[in-house]
């Protein structure tokens, strides 16, 4: 109790009062350190514009754009080709059905076929490659490494040439690797030998007209020899096909590239197809393959096979004593060789054959090269000196 009144004592009391004279006492303050000043970047330090400066374009962007990346060339592969899928497959058979002439259709189907065996059996050795120049190089010194001729070579590589830019038509490839491929463009005398005269002759006269038989045989030499026609157009005729104009029959031809033509058939011609549709009872006015193919039975309405075409021309050129190989394309060489021989136009001759280009008529000119026309037999140097 006593500790607590006083210091309620000592609380209540009042401060004295300095004397007089004496000095107040100071009061005790703090020493003011002032902060160390902040570190001020150079951003700070540089006034800030009250407008923003135009820089040129290299400062305001200074990341380079990146260049687009380039496109990836499109590549096939053989494997693909050996085994195609079923986009490649419908591609290839639009390409083969694309083609007008069914001959040019089966060519084509075959070579290529050819070519994918080929890469079948290069597959297995070496694996997949890319399809490029130097692979279809390789493929044209198989084909010549088998002795093939080179006209044959030729056909080959124009049939791969037609089919890549096919291809590069449809997006499969960017370019076609056969362009750069050489073909070997051969400048050889053909191997198709021509008839002469004489042995034409021979041959015609050689069939039993009055058989059926030998009354078609004698009608289809009739129209070779005096038409000029291929065997393919040989076989497609049909009655159809026959017709007249200004007085004269004619046949109604539907050739190579699908172009049309007009062959007139002379009197002797049209009478050996008359007395082959008596004597085997058809009409001209039923369209039915022109030449069918005759069994017991009688006719067949389908078109003839184009080997029963190299059976007659073989069988009756045998019969005649022709030794040389001769076949139906000799029957066509010697229709426009006899028509050059009797000085006929070569404008006429190029309709009458069926060609684009005039250029084929020396071709099929194989009597030209004929040893009995030799020029060496015309050359005269006057009397040969005496030997001394």
């Amino acid at each position: 109790m006593k500790l607590g009144r006083l210091l309620l004592k000592g609380l209540s009391r009042r401060p004295s009062r300095p004397k007089r004279g004496a000095a107040l006492p100071r009061p005790k303050t703090t020493r003011f350190k002032p902060a160390p000043p902040k570190a001020t970047s150079e951003r700070t330090k540089t006034p800030k514009p009250t407008q923003r400066a135009q820089l040129p374009v290299a400062v305001q962007n200074p990341r380079p754009k990146k260049e687009p990346a380039a496109p990836q060339e499109n590549t096939l592969l053989s494997a693909r080709l050996v085994r195609p899928d079923e986009a490649l497959r419908s591609r290839i058979e639009a390409f083969l059905l694309d083609q007008r002439s069914e001959h040019t259709r089966r060519a084509y189907g075959r070579d290529l076929k050819r070519f994918f065996r080929w890469l079948a059996w290069r597959n297995s050795e070496r694996g997949p490659e890319p399809v490029g120049r130097g692979l279809l190089i390789a493929y044209k010194e198989q084909l010549l490494s088998e002795k093939l001729e080179h006209t044959t070579v030729d056909r080959h590589l124009a049939t791969l040439r037609s089919f890549f830019r096919w291809l590069v038509d449809d997006g499969i490839l960017d370019r076609n690797p056969a362009e750069a491929v050489r073909f070997l463009n051969p400048r050889r005398l053909s191997k198709t030998v021509a008839f002469s005269d004489d042995e034409v002759r021979k041959v015609l006269a050689l069939q039993d007209r009055h058989t059926r038989i030998g009354s078609l045989h004698h009608a289809m030499l009739m129209v070779l020899f005096y038409c000029g026609l291929r065997r393919s157009e040989l076989c497609a005729l049909r009655t159809g096909n026959l017709s007249q104009e200004r007085g004269h029959r004619i046949l109604k031809l539907l050739g190579k590239g699908n172009t049309e033509r007009i062959v007139v058939l002379v009197p002797a011609v049209w009478e050996a197809i008359e007395h082959y549709l008596h004597i085997t009872r058809r009409s001209l006015s039923e369209d039915q393959p022109l030449f069918g193919a005759i069994r017991a039975q009688g006719i067949k309405l389908r078109p003839m096979d184009p080997s029963y075409v190299f059976y007659v021309v073989r069988k009756y050129a045998r019969q005649a004593g022709v030794t040389q190989r001769v076949s139906p394309h000799s029957c066509r060489a010697t229709a426009i060789s006899n028509a050059r021989d009797h000085q006929v136009p070569d404008r006429a001759i190029q309709e009458f054959a069926g060609w684009a280009s005039p250029d084929m008529i020396t071709r099929y000119d194989k009597r030209k090269s004929a040893v009995e026309k030799s020029a060496a037999f015309s050359i005269d140097y006057g009397d040969e000196p005496e030997e001394s």
